[in-house]
């Protein structure tokens, strides 16, 4: 299934500021929450979580846009059953403005290409860079909250996406070999002297024991050799019915929403509206920052 409605998006850009939702009193600010999701590995679920945390936090109200910056491994466009043929380098080209490059899917959630594009902005000069972040801030009056969805592993390309964001969420497994590569995420984002909110999330959980021991476990490691304190969102069960749900091109939100891994990922979200960062800095923010660890 395609959204490709860009004039239904540009209406509902002109009416959003006067959106309000009865389940959630919005906080009076101006700047989206940019929040990068990431994970010490691949193959953990990380980027169908994101997906699907974006239309938990859709439900409760709230507006989200996905950047996709994981680079040559990009997949959110096929979890959602859309996609884009432009990328955040289109902001360049005559004719073209943010809403061009937004897709819209399912439950109002917007969805943006990073692609190659955002790894390209340190090769643009002052002039072309000026113009690009003009038009992306203006995403703080779009979104609500702008989810990252990174690449997996520790290079610097996903480094500098981790360490420019107000907050970031650590997706992992049980497994004690993505425990591992989630601590040495977090090793190297200490390194990196991030100073973002740290937030955890362990996927694929057969039992809540599991889940819990190992948050457990990388929590008190990170405080006692790293003096890091990263909080826990909760854990999300195993589900078998998410392979069907990646079948159907259908976020397992939709295509199973009465599951318990649906309803581990809405508790989830309620949890990170509750836990909102104090140091909210935008999308100018954000970008100026990861330019100036690009460069």
């Amino acid at each position: 299934m395609m959204w490709d409605q860009a004039e239904k998006l540009r209406k509902m850009v002109q009416s959003s500021s006067g959106k309000k939702s009865s389940s959630v009193i919005k906080a009076n600010r101006t700047n989206a929450r940019v929040i990068t999701v990431t994970s010490g590995k691949g193959g953990v679920g990380k980027t169908n979580f994101t997906v699907n945390l974006a239309l938990a936090l859709a439900k409760l109200g709230q507006r989200v846009l996905i950047i996709d910056a994981d680079l040559g491994m990009g997949n959110v466009d096929v979890i959602l059953g859309c996609s884009t043929p432009y990328n955040i380098l289109h902001l360049l080209e005559g004719g073209f403005s943010l809403i061009d490059i937004i897709t819209e899917g399912p439950l109002g959630i917007k969805f943006m290409s990073g692609g190659s594009g955002l790894y390209n902005l340190a090769n643009l000069d002052d002039l072309q860079l000026t113009r690009i972040i003009n038009k992306i801030t203006l995403l703080d009056d779009l979104a609500d909250i702008i989810l990252i969805d990174t690449g997996a592993g520790i290079s610097k390309s996903v480094m500098n996406f981790v360490v420019a964001a107000d907050e970031v969420i650590i997706v992992t497994t049980p497994e004690p070999t993505a425990i591992t590569d989630a601590y040495a995420m977090v090793k190297t984002y200490v390194s990196h002297s991030g100073t973002a909110v740290l937030k955890l999330v362990i996927n694929r959980v057969m039992e809540p024991d599991e889940g819990n021991i190992a948050a457990d476990k990388l929590i008190k490691v990170a405080l006692k050799f790293l003096g890091l304190t990263i909080s826990s969102l909760g854990f999300v069960y195993e589900d078998s019915n998410l392979v069907k749900a990646v079948k159907k091109q259908t976020p397992l939100l939709l295509a199973f929403p009465n599951t318990a891994s649906s309803r581990c990922i809405e508790q989830i979200a309620n949890r990170l509206l509750d836990r909102a960062s104090s140091k909210t800095t935008g999308v100018k923010g954000f970008f100026n920052k990861l330019l100036g660890l690009m460069r």
